[in-house]
């Protein structure tokens, strides 16, 4: 069994605007959404406030793309992914369709 900790890393977070990114993305654990043809981060949160815990780096807890070749049972095994501007503010720039 898998625990958090084996979770892949978000490597890289362009999304400046999140309040979980400072200096990289310090959420426990990111949401990769469907919505529309975007694999975006569910988890941006566009406000003033600082987010998440600075001493750790944010994972992917669960992916909603199904048809990514990095994702098994809605669980991402890709070994790290980078998240940035795309169809959306902050997409998973690592996802591939299958």
């Amino acid at each position: 069994m898998k625990t958090l900790l084996q979770t892949p890393p978000v490597r890289e977070c362009a999304a400046t605007a999140c309040s979980f990114n400072a200096n990289g993305c310090h959420a426990p654990a990111i949401t990769v959404a469907s919505t529309g043809d975007a694999a975006s981060c569910a988890t941006f949160v566009e406000s003033p406030l600082q987010g998440g815990i600075a001493e750790i780096t944010g994972a992917v807890g669960a992916c909603a793309r199904s048809e990514c070749v990095h994702n098994t049972n809605l669980a991402c095994t890709a070994t790290s992914i980078t998240v940035g501007p795309g169809a959306t503010a902050s997409d998973c720039l690592t996802y591939q369709p299958a």
